[in-house]
């Protein structure tokens, strides 16, 4: 049985870096073909995202930093505190 594969950005910029990124990307291969690519958003939803495309178009003044699952989840707690809600 396919398994759906996923890859994980730290979104940085002159502001951000790695450990405090400016947003959180994911692209996501299911296991029906193709792909989808989301950013997190405030409303702590994964919601549809060009910023992938975009960055390796060289359309992006971001930088993306492909990380761990770990790291992300991380990264989503972070967020959840800085927007005020709770897992």
């Amino acid at each position: 049985m396919a398994v759906e594969r996923v890859t994980y950005y730290a979104v940085v910029d002159r502001w951000a870096d790695q450990n405090s990124p400016a947003g959180l990307l994911r692209r996501r291969w299911p296991p029906s073909g193709g792909f989808q690519d989301e950013a997190f958003s405030r409303d702590l939803t994964w919601e549809f995202s060009p910023i992938i495309v975009e960055w390796e178009r060289a359309e992006s003044s971001d930088n993306l930093i492909e990380i761990s699952e770990e790291e992300a989840e991380r990264i989503v707690e972070r967020f959840r505190e800085r927007w005020g809600a709770t897992s």
